[in-house]
């Protein structure tokens, strides 16, 4: 009696901790079952002390039990606790975009003991869910919207305040840009052949939508450029070639 006492006492806690969290409800099923697991065995326990069995011996007996398999399944424990805290905390979220350890990919599936990366060439990956709550995630899609940035080199003859001046058009003229920020153009660099304009912009964070603003960005700055008779050099390069004799 008093471990389904302790028990749904444990789930109204579970409950209300989740739903204040705006967590999910399959995190809540399985933090349930283990507690489940704890308490009644715990309650036994007990139960065998009231009726006189030395809980000295039952609990070292346990305790060594206990510690065997928490090594053996150390990994699997991790990886599961974790899998709830990804639940419950969100640091992502299913069809979110991340990366990780140099892979990138969408979120399909938030399981309690791994996550499932579909990459953008189209293969799915397994993650431990311990990998992905300790290590580092970028979520590039956790807000709204992302900066892009398109790189434009103009030759050295050519009017620098011109070319920004159609680069700021060319950003502004795009419709997958967004409208809520301020787009920039700046002068990035000087290089060998060209001095280079950074242009800078936001649109929403998918990948799919960064690709498309910075095609679209690029192709209109190059169709502007080409009205006005603005030059993109190509890198040039000097070789010196020595006379054998």
């Amino acid at each position: 009696m008093a471990g389904v006492l302790a028990n749904k006492a444990s789930n109204l806690m579970i409950d209300r901790a989740v739903e204040r969290r705006d967590g999910d409800k399959h995190a809540a099923k399985t933090a349930k079952k283990l507690t489940t697991y704890i308490i009644y065995p715990l309650t036994a326990i007990l139960a065998l002390g009231v009726f006189g069995l030395p809980l000295s011996h039952l609990g070292t007996a346990l305790g060594l039990i206990g510690l065997g398999i928490s090594f053996a399944l150390r990994d699997v424990i991790a990886n599961f606790f974790s899998g709830i805290l990804i639940m419950i905390n969100k640091p992502f979220k299913i069809n979110d975009q991340i990366e990780f350890e140099g892979l990138a990919g969408t979120v399909k599936d938030i399981n309690i003991m791994a996550t499932d990366v579909k990459t953008y060439d189209g293969r799915k990956i397994i993650v431990p869910n311990s990998k992905l709550y300790n290590d580092t995630v970028i979520n590039n899609t956790a807000y709204d919207e992302r900066r892009f940035d398109v790189l434009v080199g103009i030759g050295y003859e050519e009017n620098i305040e011109k070319a920004k001046e159609l680069a700021l058009e060319a950003l502004n003229d795009s419709e997958k840009v967004s409208k809520e920020h301020d787009v920039m153009v700046l002068v990035s660099d000087l290089n060998d052949s060209s001095v280079d304009l950074t242009l800078r912009g936001w649109t929403k964070p998918s990948r799919a939508n960064l690709l498309g603003a910075t095609s679209e960005v690029t192709q209109r700055v190059k169709e502007y450029y080409d009205e006005e008779g603005i030059d993109i050099p190509y890198p040039i390069r000097t070789v010196f070639m020595e006379d054998e004799n």
